[in-house]
């Protein structure tokens, strides 16, 4: 495997390890009857603040001349929208 691949492993894996992190203290730290909502509205911030932080750092990298750097978080970013959004969903089926 190239360096890159073994770069964009580490920052996908990064990204979804963080993504599993919030999503478990959402889910256990809930009361049940409050799980629906916390979960309909902490995982949609969460995801929103990390996809934007994600996409702005690809931006950044992009615009001072790291370009497979801003590459890899602009496609992590991209990534984690739809998965996450299932999670979302999946996740209100079961406990909203």
């Amino acid at each position: 495997m190239s360096d890159k691949g073994g770069e964009m492993l580490k920052i996908f894996g990064v990204n979804f390890l963080l993504f599993i992190a919030y999503v478990a203290l959402i889910v256990l730290n809930s009361a049940n009857k409050d799980r629906g909502f916390n979960i309909a509205v902490g995982m949609a911030v969460c995801m929103c603040i990390q996809v934007v932080l994600n996409g702005i750092a690809g931006v950044v990298f992009l615009v001072i001349g790291k370009r497979e750097l801003g590459r890899i978080l602009l496609i992590s970013a991209g990534a984690l929208m739809p998965i996450g959004f299932v999670s979302w969903l999946i996740l209100l089926r079961i406990f909203g």
